[in-house]
Formats: structure tokens, sequence, C-alpha cells
């Protein structure tokens, strides 16, 4: 009895840093899914409803948030990140977007507590989403 124990015990220290790897891994793919879907939904809202507004992407309070033109100083939306999944950079970036217009290239990176990061791209042209591994 005492072995069968003991080669359980040993299975899942074994086991226990791969799932925690794992779940570090779903964690950061499905924050740089929510932050493209996100961003999408700010330049698609930005055309549909024909009115100014900002993405503010802020690495200290880990969050992006967007604001309408007339709506001061409170975030129509925002996204947190979760836990264990940090925005890169340090100074927050305001990107304006204006309806009709060309929107910029916008990029977030992300990490996990792990060390391994994901690149969040929107195209300015087709506003299509682009998440890939950075090294």
């Amino acid at each position: 009895m005492l072995v069968v124990v003991a080669i359980i015990g040993a299975i899942v220290g074994v086991s226990v840093p791969a799932l925690t790897a794992g779940l570090a891994g779903v964690r950061l793919s499905s924050a740089a899914g929510s932050v493209a879907s996100f961003l999408t939904f700010s330049m698609n809202r930005v055309e549909r409803r024909e009115q100014a507004a900002a993405v503010v992407i802020s690495p200290a309070g880990n969050r992006i948030q967007f604001f309408v033109a007339g709506a001061g100083e409170k975030a129509e939306s925002t996204l947190l990140m979760p836990s264990g999944v940090r925005i890169e950079g340090e100074e927050p970036r305001r990107i304006l977007l204006y309806p009709g217009g060309g929107f910029p290239r916008m990029e977030v990176v992300l990490r996990n507590e792990k060390g391994a990061r994901r690149s969040v791209t929107i195209d300015p042209i087709t506003v299509v989403p682009s998440i890939r591994r950075v090294e």
C-alpha cells in the first residue's frame, strides 16, 4: 500500500507543474482572443455610430478602455486582463479612432507568468485581428 501511495505521489509531483503551465497558456490565449475582440469591437463601433473615440491601453492598470467622444471621463467599456496575464509596456497608449478615416495599426503584446508572449495586431484596412507568438 505504501508503494502505491509513493507512486501516486510521484505521478502527481510530475504532472502538477505541467498542468499549471498548460493553464497559464490557456489563460494567455484566451486573453489574446479577448483583446482582439475588444479592439475589433471598438473599431466597428466607431464606424457604425460615426462617432470619434479613443482606445487607451494601460499596462500599469493591466486594462484596455474604450472612450467615446461625448462621454467625457467615463469609459464606455473596459477589458481587464485575467490574473497571470500582463500587458507589456510602461506608459499608457492612447489611440484615436475617427469614423470614415483610416485606422492606425494597433498592437498589444501580452505576457503570462511563465514568460510566454502573444502579440495581438489589428490590420487597419480590413480590421482583421492577428494573434501570433512572440519569441
